[in-house]
């Protein structure tokens, strides 16, 4: 990886990760894990990891020339026995702005789930000036929202706080998804299958960063990258 800002949050953010479970790489095929653009307007590198406890580590960079775009996105897939959120982060810069979405994304939706896995990160996002602002909240993606959920366009200066959360957000997450231990009840296990399936089909199926990768990379590799890579 190259030493720029989103490259470091990167890398912090899977070390972070094994401070608490073995992270090993996983390999893909070149062609997914940096796909080349029509007219080499995009530089983007793929990466999938597994450690203890979890499904899959996805995460991605991708920078275009002109205009000038640089993105980061994380998603972190718990196991489907493991009742952690799955957790997710995107980053893109522009020449003037920042577009951020930070998240939980919760199975369940009890008082006691609530308390252990939300009220920590809204005490965490206090910390910071408000991320409130008037950009619409994707609908497909609503179901998703919870208390601490960040999502909107600012200001470029927002950026550091942008990234300080998602990290002061994992340094509670990281050990609290570590200190699960694997479910048993049938209900609850049926209940986060369902939820890990129809959140993986809602990133294959409704994320429109897929059309306009595709407009750069082609359609079939674009689709490959959302069903193997990211998902």
């Amino acid at each position: 990886m190259s030493d720029s800002e989103l490259d470091r949050l990167l890398d912090g953010a899977i070390e972070r990760v094994g401070h608490y479970a073995s992270v090993e790489p996983v390999a893909l095929e070149p062609e997914l894990a940096k796909p080349k653009s029509f007219l080499k307007v995009l530089d983007a590198d793929h990466y999938n990891w597994h450690a203890d406890g979890y499904r899959k580590l996805f995460g991605m960079r991708f920078r275009v020339k002109l205009p000038p775009l640089d993105q980061i996105n994380m998603i972190f897939y718990p196991e489907s026995d493991r009742a952690a959120p799955i957790f997710i982060f995107f980053c893109l810069l522009t020449k003037r702005k920042v577009i951020g979405h930070l998240n939980v994304n919760c199975p369940f939706d009890d008082a006691a789930y609530r308390e252990q896995w939300i009220a920590p990160l809204v005490e965490r996002l206090q910390r910071y000036p408000s991320f409130d602002c008037d950009d619409r909240y994707p609908e497909w993606m609503q179901k998703y929202r919870n208390d601490c959920t960040i999502y909107g366009m600012f200001l470029n200066e927002r950026f550091a706080d942008l990234r300080d959360c998602a990290l002061d957000y994992l340094d509670y997450y990281l050990p609290a998804a570590a200190a699960l231990e694997p479910e048993t009840d049938p209900a609850r296990l049926a209940r986060i299958r369902e939820f890990h399936d129809g959140f993986v089909t809602d990133i294959r199926t409704q994320d429109k960063a897929q059309g306009m990768i595709a407009k750069m990379i082609g359609k079939d590799k674009a689709h490959r990258i959302f069903y193997e890579v990211t998902t």
